[in-house]
Formats: structure tokens, sequence, C-alpha cells
């Protein structure tokens, strides 16, 4: 006999709120006016209810789904909320009061606590213990056939299958994902499996006349991890549209020849009396992001966070496919280790470090030095990956004057000058 939907809900959500809230709290409040004006990635850095285009309006709306996920209300408990604040605010919304709740309060509920879920799961020592992960699907009144079908299979951990079907994969997807480790398969007699065909199908978004590719089994818009792209920084910068052939794109990388990917193509563009509008999110809240991403990276060094960008003509000389700059797990330890003197302020100048660098010279192929000033000195160094796919930090700490005019002696300068550095606010700190 099937649960009731709440029943179901409730045992996707039977976990510890602690990093579904951290994935909350990390979000910033997004006006927009239509459901997908974030699609896929950008959700996981952007808090939205669609027709919400009022910043106090949203305010509310994120201290009610807050109070949610910490457990301090129930589903009952939130649609009492959702009245209150769509009388204090005078909200015209689209469909019933009970439906319009209910999907508000699930998604974030089922989306926050599947990227913590993810954030768990994903360690380095998670993965090393429990290499595997089995598709689980929760009865509910309606099941979705291909659901049911992935149900119990058991696929690799690091399988990008999971980059677009890690749950929750739909409106009120109640599926979830458990870590099995070696022992574990073998003792209940799973069977590892190769991942499903994706099997894409085209769906035309009525409203914009974008056609895109969807795998089959999961709801338009929900063809990506968001655990995975808020502890990679993934996230795309909020406030900007999509091409279709971003938002469609569900390639799988190095898929198998049985397994062919589906050629994402948008077969019609967006008429422009339909542009959609978002409203831009200031650098500055980006970087409001990226540095508490860093200084949760700080307390606890696990996985990568978006750092920053680099400029874009350092992007060019590294040959580097993307200005984004990754600060991973492990560097931050030797950060900690080597360079423990720095203050969460410190860290807090490291995007605008990597943005805005006085001097940048090469060291190698793929690697530069930079150097900032704002207050004191800064020193870093970053590296391209070979194939140029991804950037990393590799050091970030105080230095002076001096040591900086040391470390360039013999190196190219690409842009900037000694002239920039101010010996005023220098102050001693130990080189690599």
């Amino acid at each position: 006999m099937a649960d009731t939907d709440g029943a179901s809900l409730a045992s996707a959500l039977r976990m510890p709120p602690g990093k579904a809230m951290e994935f909350f709290r990390q979000k910033l409040n997004v006006p927009t006016k239509h459901w997908d004006d974030l699609w896929h990635e950008a959700h996981a850095r952007g808090f939205m209810v669609a027709g919400a285009t009022s910043q106090a309006l949203l305010a509310d709306f994120r201290k009610a789904i807050d109070q949610a996920i910490a457990g301090g209300i129930t589903a009952n408990g939130f649609r009492k909320e959702f009245d209150a604040i769509v009388a204090k605010h005078g909200w015209a919304y689209n469909g019933s009061a009970a439906w319009r709740s209910d999907t508000i309060y699930s998604t974030n509920m089922l989306t926050a606590h599947g990227a913590g879920r993810y954030a768990r799961q994903s360690t380095p020592e998670a993965l090393e213990m429990f290499p595997y992960w089995q598709y689980q699907h929760h009865t509910c009144q309606h099941p979705r056939p291909q659901h049911v079908a992935w149900n119990g299979q058991v696929i690799r951990a690091d399988d990008p299958w999971w980059n677009t079907h890690y749950p929750p994969n739909g409106w009120k997807c109640h599926c979830t994902v458990r870590a099995l480790s070696e022992k574990m398969v073998k003792r209940m007699g799973l069977t590892v499996s190769s991942a499903p065909l994706l099997n894409a199908r085209p769906w035309l978004n009525k409203r914009t006349g974008e056609t895109l590719w969807v795998p089959e089994g999961i709801d338009p818009g929900f063809a990506y991890n968001p655990g995975k792209a808020w502890q990679e920084g993934l996230a795309p910068p909020i406030g900007s549209r999509f091409k279709a052939e971003d938002a469609g794109s569900v390639a799988r990388p190095s898929a198998p020849p049985q397994k062919p990917a589906p050629s994402p193509a948008p077969v019609a563009h967006k008429p422009e009396q339909e542009e959609t509008h978002l409203v831009p999110v200031p650098d500055v809240h980006r970087d409001d992001a990226r540095q508490t991403d860093i200084l949760r990276l700080h307390k606890h060094p696990i996985g990568n966070v978006n750092a920053g960008e680099m400029p874009e003509a350092v992007r060019k000389a590294l040959g580097a496919q993307t200005r984004t700059v990754k600060l991973s797990g492990e560097t931050m330890e030797k950060q900690l280790h080597k360079h423990g003197d720095l203050t969460e302020a410190d860290y807090r100048r490291l995007p605008a470090a990597l943005a805005q660098p006085d001097i940048v010279a090469r060291q190698g192929e793929k690697r530069v030095l930079f150097f900032h000033q704002a207050g004191y000195i800064y020193r870093g160094a970053l590296k391209t990956t070979g194939d140029g796919a991804e950037n990393y930090l590799l050091s970030f700490h105080r230095t002076t004057k001096e040591k900086a005019t040391k470390a360039l002696r013999d190196l190219p300068i690409l842009s900037g000058s000694l002239d920039a550095l101010s010996e005023a606010d220098t102050v001693p700190d130990e080189d690599n």
C-alpha cells in the first residue's frame, strides 16, 4: 500500500539538517518572474520563488523555509506562514494556495537535503569507504515509472551519470541515494551495474520558444546535481541568462560508445518580445558568496570551492578554458599549516585579489604568480591543469615589496609593475 506524499517526504528528509542548512543559507535572493529564470546549477547559488519580484517578499519566504529546514516548522506550519506572507505583501500568484505553498516547501526542502546528502557522501573519506551509490525510490501516491525502474541500481559513485541524476529528479521527487561499501555490496548480494542510458528527449519551453534536451525520467529544470554544483563551485554567475545549449546539454564526459551522448542543439530561439529579464546581481554579492565558501572551507577543508575569477587576459595567456579559480581543501590545509597567521579578513580579500591583481607574472607554461595590495601586499600562485579545463589556487599569503621584487626578478611580467605596490602597509611573511 502506497504511503502518502507527506510520509514519503518525511522519509526522504530523514537526515541531520546541518549540511542542508549550509547549502540553503549560502544562497543569494534572486527576484524572478518565471520558474525557469534560473536554470540548473544557478539554483545552487540562488534562492527564488517564481513570480516573487520583491526582495522583501523573498526575505520572508526565505525565513520560513530556513525554519522548515532547521526543523522548526512542519509542512502544515509552512502553509500557515505562506498565507501570512501572501496577505502581508498582497502577492498575486498562480495556482491554489495549497498547491503553491506545497510546491515551494517540497522543492526547497528536497533540494537542500539532497545537496546536504551529496556533501556527506562525496568527501574523499566517504568515497574511499563507500565507492558505490544505490538509487532508492520511496513509495508515494504517484510514482514515476522511470524512478521505480532505477530503484535498487548500484552504480559507481564517480560515474558521470550522477551529474544529472542525483535526486531530486523532478517536482516532489522523494528519491534518495544510499552509499555502499564493497563489503556491503557483497553481503547484500548486489551487482554494480553500468549507468542507464540517458535517452534524452526534446522539451519545448512554450514561453521562450527554446527546445532543450532533457534525460528520460527527469523533469525539465532538474537535470543537474545541486550538491555537486555547491561543493565544486560549478554554478554560473547569478543574473546571467543561459543559452539553450548550456541549459539543455546533458552530454556525459567519457561516455562509453554504447551510450552516445545526445546532440545538444536548440531548434528555436526565444522571440525578442518575450526576452526574459533577470535582475542582475552585482559583483559584490557574488564575491560575498565566494567569501562565504572560502571561510567555510577554512573551517572544514573538504572539497573544492569557487575562490574567484582571473582576468580574461590571464586566462588567455594560460590557455585556460575558464576564468574560474578553485580552492581545494588540500590547499587550504597547507595554508593553515604554513600561513596560519592569515585572518578571515585576509581570505575575504582573495576574490578581489584574483580578479584585480596589481602584478601578474608567468611562472612556467601553466602557472602564474600574482600580487595584490589592499592594506597589505598579497602574493598568490595559481595553476591551470594540463588540458586547460580547470584552474586551482596553489598558495595565498602576505609578503613585502622587497620579497615581491626578488620573486619577480627572472619572471616575465604579463601585466602591471612593481610601481603599483607600496611599502606603506607591508608586513613580514615567509614566502615559499
